[in-house]
């Protein structure tokens, strides 16, 4: 195909370039038709040919309104439900309701097993119990009395309590060295030779007893607790 003169003059790649030419030959950007002198004209001709055309253009220059609260929700819920997996509900509460109960009912459920049972039912028949109160390391006394009180730290006071008690081998050494300031002790608080031991002793060990109207035992110090009534006295924690 052969490139006229004309068309080398007008490429401004051409060593040939003709600007004059090349603006007389370029178009003047009109349809060759009907043209419109503003954009005002083009719209009202474009309502008045095309109207499907400007409904579209109207439609889609449109801002979107916001949604109501309660439009937004109703969509958030259905969003929700396209999630929800199968068997599970859209709205579940986060813990189970829990079933409150009265004082006697939680009394009941805390003190009807165990050692506490144990607490409650002979202070609620008034048996005298059997506490065995340990040392560092072994148990060095053991009190009989009723129960008056006690709580869930296995805190107990006692009253009417026996006590009977057996001192390690240094504490018998010094005994005497300590029987002037043993003298001025309260009476509640003083030892006496004498009482039953329920082990085995060797001939050099000496057990003291005492009475005391009342007495506070702290649970961490308390190994054993036993009924001494008759018909449940195997009863132990």
């Amino acid at each position: 195909m052969k490139i006229g003169r004309t068309q080398i003059m007008s490429d401004p790649f051409s060593s040939d370039f003709d600007a004059d030419l090349a603006l007389e030959q370029s178009s003047d950007g009109s349809c060759g038709g009907d043209h419109y002198g503003s954009i005002d004209d083009f719209e009202k001709a474009l309502v008045t040919e095309q109207p499907e055309i400007a409904q579209l253009v109207c439609e889609m220059d449109k801002p979107a309104g916001t949604k109501s609260k309660k439009q937004q929700k109703r969509d958030r819920v259905v969003r929700l439900k396209e999630m929800t997996t199968g068997g599970r509900k859209l709205f579940e509460p986060r813990a189970q309701p829990s079933v409150r109960q009265d004082v006697c009912e939680t009394m009941h459920d805390e003190w009807s097993t165990g050692p506490m049972s144990l607490l409650y039912r002979a202070l609620k028949h008034s048996h005298r119990i059997e506490v065995h109160i340990r040392a560092l390391n072994r148990i060095d006394r053991i009190a009989r009395g009723y129960v008056t009180a006690f709580d869930r730290h296995m805190n107990v006071v006692l009253r009417d309590v026996d006590e009977v008690a057996l001192p390690g081998r240094k504490e018998t050494r010094s005994f005497g060295r300590r029987k002037f300031e043993e003298d001025h002790l309260p009476p509640g608080m003083l030892w006496q030779p004498g009482g039953d031991w329920p082990r085995p002793l060797g001939e050099c060990r000496v057990v003291l007893q005492r009475y005391l109207p009342c007495s506070m035992i702290k649970g961490d110090t308390i190994v054993l607790f036993r009924l001494l009534q008759p018909k449940i006295a195997s009863w132990s924690y």
